[in-house]
């Protein structure tokens, strides 16, 4: 049995007062905590559970847990996820998951693409506007998708974040400017299936299931839908439920791929595993051009874990409960530390 501190960082209802909802999207609700602790305990630990704020320090300190299970993806900086794991480290507290570089580099996107693509991975070509008066890129191709450079969770994306000319282009990166206040990322729009895929481990790092996300319309993109808990807290906020959001997709598990294919993404998917650093756990996706390649969107340390969500899922199909999966992050992490 271990002592466990569960870090994580809850939505709180004065985030979701005003301004952008998927602002919180990378937040964990109150279930997803509840779930997790479960869990954890399912596997005879004792759990503390942790709402990391300034006060942090005094707090690990406090707790004296032989390892924390880090959820925190950080309230504020550009490197915000690698902030509690640089604590740990100073202070000597093993923490699952990725470390302080990894976590550094896989929160912006452009780093990400070009240690993808000094290593062979293909990425979509792409630019960084640090200010909306940044010039395009002429060598960059249309249709291009506007993201935002330092977030996940489909934060900043719309329907209108895919753009045909440079007109549209201006348009949305105003908007998207206006709105976070952040630099973009501007990259070439790959239509194709796209695929996520789970990796579980350190020295034989096992690849789950490929879950297939299938769109409704050819330019789909994945876009933020808020979980249930997190409506119902913007109706008793704001006095009304959010605007009604209607995924654009459906996600398949196992994805329907012939061997080839499968063996080419999970080959892929070890080897951004392996060139960006992740440990004991992960997620990315990919999309399959119409050139027969696949392109690496996105890489994830730190999944989302709810049991609703997509790594959970793959997990399943692998014949691993909710407990399980938990539990064998944690147990990887404790064998990379001598204490499993």
């Amino acid at each position: 049995m271990a002592r466990v501190i569960l870090a994580h960082n809850l939505i709180k209802p004065e985030m979701l007062c005003q301004g952008p909802l998927d602002r919180t999207a990378e937040l964990d609700s109150a279930t997803t905590i509840a779930a997790m602790t479960a869990a954890l305990e399912a596997g005879g630990h004792q759990v503390i559970p942790l709402d990391v704020d300034h006060r942090v320090c005094c707090q690990l300190l406090e707790a004296q847990a032989d390892i924390i299970f880090n959820v925190v993806e950080g309230l504020r900086g550009e490197s915000r996820e690698a902030q509690l794991p640089a604590l740990c480290e100073m202070l000597g507290i093993p923490y699952t998951g990725s470390g302080i570089l990894t976590l550094a580099t896989c929160l912006d996107k452009a780093r990400t693409k070009e240690v993808l693509a000094y290593h062979g991975i293909a990425t979509p070509p792409f630019q960084v506007m640090q200010t909306p008066k940044t010039p395009l890129d002429t060598r960059l191709r249309f249709p291009l998708i506007v993201k935002l450079l330092h977030e996940g969770s489909s934060m900043g994306l719309s329907p209108a974040s895919i753009v045909e000319d440079g007109a549209a282009l201006r348009r949305q990166v105003e908007t998207t400017w206006q709105m976070y206040g952040e630099p973009l990322l501007i990259e070439e729009f790959i239509r194709g299936r796209e695929f996520s895929v789970g990796v579980l481990g350190n020295d034989a790092p096992v690849v789950l299931p490929i879950a297939e996300y299938v769109f409704h319309d050819p330019h789909g993109i994945v876009l933020f839908v808020p979980d249930d808990p997190v409506a119902e807290m913007v109706t008793a906020v704001r006095g009304e439920p959010p605007a009604a959001f209607t995924p654009m997709h459906t996600t398949v598990c196992p994805a329907d791929v012939d061997p080839v294919l499968a063996a080419r993404i999970q080959d892929t998917a070890l080897a951004v595993y392996r060139v960006l650093g992740l440990r004991d756990w992960g997620r990315m996706e990919m999309r399959l051009g119409a050139d027969g390649r696949l392109y690496v969107l996105d890489v994830n340390p730190i999944a989302g874990i709810d049991p609703s969500y997509t790594l959970p899922r793959q997990a399943r199909a692998a014949g691993m409960s909710y407990a399980e999966l938990v539990n064998t992050i944690l147990n990887h992490a404790l064998a990379r530390y001598g204490l499993a």
